[in-house]
């Protein structure tokens, strides 16, 4: 177990190291610099799980439980969501510590971490949920920081998050510079001017313990928080790292399918959001990438039409091409020509259904082949041209996370001040040349 432990920690040391140069010279000035808000975007979480080296995973935007039927019903299993993140403004709910203690479940099980950092709980609800699936490819970071922190209880996962230079940068890599500076200033704020401790109040304890439970809870209603839902081991869990352990939602029967058993949990959250008058919050659902579902996709329409081209010139000779459109076997060489994903990305069951699809066409009627032949390359140009716009959406998230993450203020200072430096500000500011206010006619006569 030594050997193991001390294995996963080089590993994670040596891992962390890379990425952090992989993200620049940067200086941490705190030594613990806090986390800063982020927006609940999709593309924004997308980014972070690609930053940290999660394959094959996207954040995609729900608008409405209704998606929660359809995909129980009639998406492939492969396509499920591995887990949901709710974005909400912070408000005190009804559960206790009892809700969260389970003695037939191990505390280290699922992997689960308290939130002992400002902000973070962007980051931490990805964490939550996933380093639940054992078939996600975690990548290079994260695989050993999971086995690093496989036996820690939550609260000393929570300190390994919060003191995580690489999950920081990563995560502040997405935040607005003037948000970064806020987090910066209210930490100076708070070491300089510590809160006081509360007076011993004169009045009943219990109206007491009131007044200060309001007190927070109206500080706190000012901020947002994102919690995840997740399922593991036959069970449905929601995960707030403000909460001292995860919280069972529901327990799986054999063969339902989780998001027929987390509906009436997120449903209750949401409603309990609506009754309280605020409906600011968003549902986002971490499902396999997009991209990476459609070139799986292209990928297997290759070997379809591979596998019927092997079937033609024993048919047709070897002058096979002659009996299908020019225009349309161009248009096959110049996908064919396209680079694919590599083997190791290609998605679950390629190979399975591969090989079915070989064996189909070898049954397939000798002169179904040319039509059949013509349908696959028409839909693998549906699919090349499918990928290109996901190609396309990509790359305006990334102009987009450009534009959100940079810092206009010094331009914006520069800017001002050479409009004052000319003299085009003093009338508008109502100052006289040196910066004194000018006094207006009624002040002059008083």
């Amino acid at each position: 177990m030594a050997t193991s432990d001390s294995n996963a920690e080089q590993s994670f040391s040596s891992s962390a190291n890379a990425l952090q140069a992989e993200d620049g010279d940067r200086c941490d000035l705190v030594g613990a610099s806090p986390y800063a808000t982020i927006e609940s975007d999709p593309g924004v979480f997308t980014s972070i799980m690609q930053k940290l080296g999660v394959v094959g995973l996207a954040a995609q935007e729900i608008l409405g439980l209704d998606f929660l039927e359809s995909t129980s019903r009639q998406v492939p299993s492969w396509r499920i969501p591995y887990g949901f993140i709710l974005c909400f403004k912070w408000r005190e709910d009804s559960y206790t510590r009892d809700d969260y203690h389970n003695d037939e479940v191990d505390t280290q099980l699922p992997w689960f971490a308290n939130q002992l950092s400002n902000d973070s709980c962007a980051t931490l609800a990805l964490l939550n949920i996933v380093l639940n699936h054992d078939d996600v490819d975690l990548g290079p970071f994260l695989t050993p920081f999971k086995e690093y922190t496989l036996e820690m209880d939550p609260a000393m996962r929570g300190l390994c998050v919060a003191s995580s230079t690489e999950l920081r940068q990563v995560h502040n890599n997405f935040a607005r510079p003037a948000d970064i500076r806020a987090s910066l200033s209210k930490i100076a704020d708070t070491t300089m001017n510590p809160p006081k401790e509360p007076k011993k109040p004169k009045g009943r304890g219990k109206a007491a313990s009131k007044s200060k439970k309001a007190t927070k809870s109206e500080t706190l209603q000012d901020q947002y928080h994102f919690l995840s839902y997740v399922p593991y081991q036959g069970r449905v869990w929601e995960m707030d790292g403000l909460k001292s352990a995860p919280l069972e939602c529901a327990e799986l029967d054999a063969g339902e399918a989780w998001l027929e058993a987390v509906r009436p949990a997120l449903r209750g959250r949401i409603e309990a959001l609506s009754n309280s008058g605020d409906i600011r919050f968003n549902l986002l659902a971490i499902v396999p990438c997009a991209y990476q579902e459609k070139m799986t996709a292209f990928e297997l329409g290759k070997r379809e039409i591979t596998y019927i081209e092997r079937r033609l010139p024993g048919v047709y000779g070897e002058g096979w091409k002659d009996k299908v459109p020019e225009s349309l076997y161009k248009l096959r060489s110049d996908a064919f020509s396209r680079p694919g994903l590599p083997s190791s990305r290609l998605g679950i069951g390629f190979g399975a259904r591969s090989n079915n699809m070989a064996m189909e066409i070898l049954r397939m009627s000798p002169e179904l082949l040319l039509s059949k032949w013509e349908a696959s390359v028409q839909r693998l140009i549906e699919l090349q041209l499918s990928a290109d716009d996901e190609l396309t959406s990509a790359k305006d998230t990334t102009i987009e996370h450009i534009k959100r993450t940079h810092d206009y203020e010094p331009f914006i200072r520069e800017y001002v001040t050479r409009l004052y430096n000319a003299g085009f500000l003093q009338e508008l500011l109502d100052i006289d040349a040196a910066g004194r206010f000018r006094q207006t006619n009624q002040k002059a006569k008083r």
